[in-house]
């Protein structure tokens, strides 16, 4: 239910700019993906079970190919900036977790495939998107507030902040190929519960790449 209101929000959203805009784009991209919240190697170690972290936490690095949809539309055709979304699907094909594994001080961490334990991810986002463009290349830079799920919103729900310089190349007056990095960093967890409103401590990163095709319409 969740994952439909925001996808007919963004819809209805660049509907209603759209009127008014001098160009939209909509790319079709595929991408690949790093999702983890492992930050060091080899990992902290020392603390206390009653901290709960990293002592029952789990450290996850996983990788994802996907497919990435986008949309931005400028408001006139000599704008430097316009409004951008994007709707990504990540499907997992390898995943590794470190978990603590042990009682007391006698514990050590543990590493095993966890693929079987991963969902496929979906995210979207909204915000501003600023270019410069030179000939037939475009060079971007959206900003995106981001909201999504791991496990398709069946406990709660990730915020964070998406940036994804790019580079579109036109082949046409219409036509590009588009390339991109991305980095969404997942700074907040809001649960579906009555005890906690939201999941303290929690961050996963996503860093990417991805490679597509687009049209411009108007401009």
């Amino acid at each position: 239910m969740m994952r439909k209101t925001v996808s007919v929000v963004l819809f209805l959203l660049l509907a209603a700019v759209l009127d008014a805009a001098a160009a939209f784009d909509l790319r079709l991209a595929g991408e690949w993906s790093y999702d983890t919240n492992a930050f060091s190697s080899p990992l902290p170690t020392g603390y206390d079970l009653n901290d709960g972290f990293p002592n029952g936490g789990e450290f996850l690095k996983r990788m994802n190919l996907g497919l990435h949809l986008s949309a931005d539309v400028y408001f006139s055709e000599d704008s430097r900036w316009g409004l951008s979304s994007f709707i990504s699907f990540r499907f997992p094909y390898q995943a590794r977790s470190t978990i603590p594994d042990g009682v007391g001080t006698d514990w050590e961490y543990r590493t095993e495939d966890s693929l079987s334990r991963q969902d496929t991810s979906f995210f979207c986002g909204l915000g501003p998107v600023f270019r410069y463009r030179r000939g037939g290349v475009e060079i971007l830079l959206p900003i995106r507030f981001s909201l999504g799920s791991y496990d398709w919103f069946s406990t709660g729900i990730v915020a964070g902040v998406s940036i994804e310089p790019g580079v579109n190349v036109f082949l046409t007056d219409d036509f590009f190929l588009s390339f991109a990095a991305s980095y969404d960093a997942h700074l907040m967890k809001f649960l579906f519960s009555l005890r906690k409103v939201y999941d303290p401590g929690y961050i996963m990163l996503t860093a990417g790449l991805y490679a597509g095709a687009g049209f411009r319409f108007g401009g």
